[in-house]
């Protein structure tokens, strides 16, 4: 188990998977926008709409963000601490 790897990364790699997810999650919803027939989000139509996919767009980004603190810690709890 390695605590010091958990201890000195956690806010780097939540960081990374919240910069990646709201990245690619902005990526997805223009290309979406821009289909006939949206596939992910709805139809941004009014700002009550804009407003709903900028909430789905953060919470999913936040969400990566955690997923990558969970991989850390699979990580920590797998290596072992080398001096």
């Amino acid at each position: 188990m390695n605590i010091k790897l958990l201890k000195d990364n956690f806010r780097k790699y939540y960081k990374r998977g919240f910069i990646t997810g709201l990245v690619v999650l902005c990526f997805l919803c223009f290309v979406d926008q821009t289909l006939q027939f949206t596939i992910f989000f709805n139809k941004i139509t009014n700002l009550g709409m804009f407003m709903l996919t900028l909430s789905y767009i953060f919470f999913g980004a936040v969400f990566c963000g955690l997923f990558s603190i969970i991989i850390l810690v699979i990580m920590s709890l797998v290596t072992t601490f080398k001096n």
